[in-house]
């Protein structure tokens, strides 16, 4: 299934400076709130370090990448510093990379903007919640570890109903949430969790240490969140810790 339509061109704003001004309009705090500007506060500060431990693509999505015919156009929520995206574009995708963290947009951009091969690759800074596009716009969509980051079950949900409005009829997607009884998760907290939002640290190269805000999925929660968005569920799975959905829209 291919889309005839350019990718949308919504380029994040160039910042005057050194992105001057845009990590100070908020302050990252021991035992912040969960919010969703929290979470962009959070990864804005810790950009420079997640873009240079996270770089290999995971196994789950390169595999999804390869069912998705060369010149569709797909949306990447989440997508950070471009983790997936570049892999997208390597393989003949057209891809609009979507985010709040603008620290990590920029490193993508940066990264990616001497070189021909990632030239189909859109950064657009913007929340999973309310995503500027019209409807079925896109061929094929990627969520790799983002509604585990909203705050409220209702974001989760409205999030997903975003990526199946997006969606042109019959588009798929490939979802993933860290599980609540992922052994990982356990060592990381020192012990296994009881209450399924947490805090995971983030440690920086000069020792600091940053909380990450977590909603841990128990199995069937992420199935159950696929029905109430009205996304078709095709299956579900678990690998490396993290619970994953294959998913569709209706036609």
């Amino acid at each position: 299934m291919t889309s005839g339509a350019a990718p949308p061109r919504r380029f994040i704003a160039r910042p005057s400076g050194p992105d001057r001004g845009f990590i100070r309009r908020y302050r990252l705090v021991p035992g912040m709130g969960r919010s969703k500007a929290d979470v962009r506060t959070t990864y804005d500060r810790i950009a420079e370090s997640y873009a240079q431990a996270k770089v290999e693509p995971w196994p789950e999505v390169v595999d999804f990448i390869t069912d998705i015919p060369a010149g569709d156009l797909v949306l990447d929520v989440g997508c950070g510093h471009g983790r997936h995206s570049r892999p997208l574009a390597l393989t003949g995708h057209r891809v609009v990379g979507v985010d709040v963290s603008r620290r990590l947009l920029l490193i993508g951009r940066k990264s990616t903007s001497s070189s021909n091969e990632f030239r189909s690759i859109e950064w657009v800074g913007a929340d999973a919640t309310a995503l500027p596009f019209p409807d079925r716009t896109f061929d094929a969509a990627l969520s790799i570890a983002v509604l585990h980051h909203l705050p409220s079950r209702d974001d989760r949900r409205l999030a997903l109903a975003e990526l199946r409005r997006v969606l042109q009829p019959e588009g798929k997607a490939l979802i993933s949430v860290w599980s609540f009884d992922d052994p990982q998760i356990a060592a990381r907290l020192g012990g296994p969790p009881t209450n399924p939002d947490v805090e995971i640290p983030w440690r920086l190269s000069d020792g600091t240490t940053v909380p990450r805000p977590y909603h841990l999925f128990r199995e069937g929660e992420l199935e159950q969140l696929i029905i109430d968005s009205r996304l078709q569920g095709e299956s579900f799975f678990r690998s490396g810790g993290n619970w994953f959905a294959l998913a569709r829209t209706n036609g």
